[in-house]
C-alpha cells in the first residue's frame, strides 16, 4: 500500500474555504492526505468518469462538502479544524478510508 498514490481528502478545488477555517500554513490540506489503490479511489468518486461521478450523491467531495457546509449551517458558525477533521473522520471510516495522513504534493 506504501506505494499506492496519494489523494487528498480534503478536496484540492476546495483549497480556498478551507483556508478560511485555518488549513494554511503547517496545516494546510496538503498534510490530510492518504494513500488508495486506484480502484478504491474511483470507486468513492463515482466510478472511473470524475465529470458523471460527481453527479452520485456520494462521490467524495461532493458528499463531505455537503456534511461540513450543513454541519456549519447547524453550528451557526464556521467549524474549527478540529471539528472539520472529526466530521472527515467519521465519513472515513464508513468509506473504508485509512485514517493515517501522509504529505501530498504542495502547490
Amino acid at each position: 500500500m506504501s506505494d499506492a498514490p496519494k489523494h487528498h481528502v480534503l478536496p484540492d478545488e476546495h483549497r480556498a474555504w478551507f483556508e478560511q477555517r485555518g488549513f494554511k500554513g503547517d496545516m494546510d490540506i496538503d498534510q490530510f492526505c492518504v494513500r488508495l489503490e486506484q480502484a478504491h479511489h474511483e470507486a468513492i468518486h463515482g466510478g472511473g468518469n470524475w465529470r458523471l461521478g460527481r453527479t452520485w450523491p456520494g462521490e467524495w467531495n461532493r458528499m463531505i462538502m455537503e456534511v461540513l457546509r450543513e454541519a456549519e449551517v447547524e453550528a451557526g458558525r464556521m467549524l474549527t479544524r478540529n471539528e472539520i477533521l472529526k466530521e472527515v473522520a467519521k465519513r472515513m471510516k464508513r468509506y473504508d478510508i485509512p485514517i493515517k495522513f501522509t504529505v501530498g504534493r504542495s502547490r
